[in-house]
């Protein structure tokens, strides 16, 4: 009877765990920035880390209620704040990497409907070795930094 009950208390703590995972990759902190119902693409941030022994690379992914889903960093031009789209992340074994304002972060295109405060959204990232890891992330008004708004 013991050796029944390990395998499903060992299922149960896997669901509970707060992070998402596989493949080596850890998700966590996921949140979606709340706007105005008018907009039609927000910013997703979260933070990412390679659990596993061999690298990582995200290739790009989708959410849920967008038409599209791109990996974005934000950057100083000439004395403007810019955003670059970027093809793809590495993480090397060990490496973590936040994805925030004024950084490195997603954006969520062509929305069907900008989701309010309180709902959530699933954020999936593909791999370029593995199947895609999804989170389930918060939408929130919080900044947590610079305020992005413009998203």
């Amino acid at each position: 009877m013991l050796q029944r009950l390990v395998p499903v208390a060992a299922l149960i703590a896997l669901l509970a765990a707060p992070v998402s995972a596989f493949a080596g990759l850890e998700l966590s902190e996921a949140w979606v920035r709340a706007l105005p119902p008018v907009q039609r693409n927000t910013a997703a941030y979260l933070t990412l880390r390679n659990a596993g022994d061999s690298v990582i690379t995200v290739t790009g992914g989708h959410a849920a209620g967008a038409d599209r889903l791109e990996i974005h960093r934000s950057e100083q031009v000439e004395g403007t704040m810019r955003m670059r789209q970027v093809s793809e992340l590495t993480l090397a074994p060990g490496e973590q990497l936040q994805l925030q304002p004024g950084g490195v972060h997603l954006m969520l295109l062509g929305l069907q409907k900008m989701p309010a405060e309180g709902e959530q959204v699933e954020l999936c990232l593909t791999l370029a070795a593995s199947d895609p890891v999804c989170i389930v992330a918060p939408v929130q008004r919080r900044a947590g930094g610079a305020d992005h708004s413009h998203h």
